[in-house]
Formats: C-alpha cells, sequence, structure tokens
C-alpha cells in the first residue's frame, strides 16, 4: 500500500501453486481458503484506504472455474486506474450464476454487494496466424482491434464475481 500514490494501482493475486500455471480449478476447501484469505486482504486495504482524500476503487475479484487460482484478486485503484478498474469488467450480466453459497458462508462475505460479469480471454491473432481456434466459437464472442491495429478475438470463458463495499462517501466506489 505504500506504493499506492506513486503507481495509483495495487493488486493482490492468489498464485495457488501447483493450480496457478496449469489452469486447474482447486479443490472446493482451497478455493474457500483462498477467497478467504482475500476478503480479510479487502477489509485490510478499506481499513487503510479510509484516511485517504483522494476517490479509490476497491474490489474483490473471484474468478469462477480454471482461471480461479491465476485470477481472482483484490484491486485499488486511484486517479486515472479508478476508472480503468472499474470499467474492467463492463455492465453486471443479470443472467449470470449468483456468488456460490461456497463463498457466501465466509465471514465478511455477506459485508460485500457481489454483482456477476463474464469473464473473458484475449486471444491475439499473431499466436493464431491461420485463424481463430474452434473452442472459442462455441462461446461468447467478438472481435476486437486495438488502437496500434492489433486483432484480437475475445472469448467469454467464465464469469468474475466482484464484491465491493456499498459505503455512501467520496472516498470509494
Amino acid at each position: 500500500m505504500d506504493t499506492l500514490p506513486d503507481r495509483a494501482y495495487y493488486y493482490e493475486k492468489l498464485g495457488l501453486h501447483p493450480w496457478h500455471w496449469h489452469h486447474r480449478q482447486p479443490p472446493q476447501l482451497v478455493r474457500q481458503l483462498a477467497a478467504r484469505h482475500l476478503l480479510a486482504t479487502f477489509f485490510d486495504w478499506q481499513r487503510q484506504l479510509r484516511a485517504q482524500p483522494e476517490p479509490f476503487y476497491l474490489a474483490l475479484w473471484l474468478v469462477k472455474g480454471r482461471e480461479f487460482a491465476h485470477s481472482s484478486q483484490v484491486v485499488v485503484g486511484m486517479g486515472s486506474k479508478r476508472a480503468r478498474y472499474r470499467n474492467t469488467h463492463g455492465e453486471p450480466d443479470p443472467t449470470g450464476p449468483p456468488l456460490p453459497p461456497e463463498y457466501w458462508q465466509l465471514p465478511g462475505a455477506g459485508a460485500l454487494t457481489w454483482t456477476t460479469h463474464p469473464w473473458q480471454t484475449f486471444l491475439d491473432a499473431f499466436d493464431y496466424p491461420t485463424g481463430w481456434p474452434a473452442w472459442a466459437f462455441a462461446n461468447p464472442h467478438y472481435d476486437y482491434v486495438h488502437e496500434d491495429g492489433s486483432r484480437y478475438l475475445v472469448v467469454q470463458t467464465s464469469w468474475v464475481w466482484v464484491g465491493q463495499l456499498a459505503e455512501i462517501g467520496a472516498s470509494a466506489e
């Protein structure tokens, strides 16, 4: 948190070996212990940020499925990074699955407001010179061209639950 004023963002991911790089879903008990750690981190950061005069974005992201260990995290952003993190997942999708009971029962989870968003993977055209992989077309997807001209296929591979405090005030969103 000491670097936050200089960097305008900070995050803590799980890095759960052996699931982190092998894209395998950890067992439920491991996911619950990991989510408990992220909840504790969230509330610790929230306590530290209360004195922060600048508005900030603070959220816990729990990713469903194979990306859980690699991508679930607590994020905080200030300044231009605040809007970037706030808009990362787009609008909530009310048709997505609600936060599972395995997480709701954890201490502190009920204090957060949870929204469900599509979890998307960007496939780079550079990595697929002969065309997009067939599996990608079986999922919701769309073409995206970056401002530098790079082409991507954006594919929804899962869901992410975003937890935030529903505070009234100028310091948090």
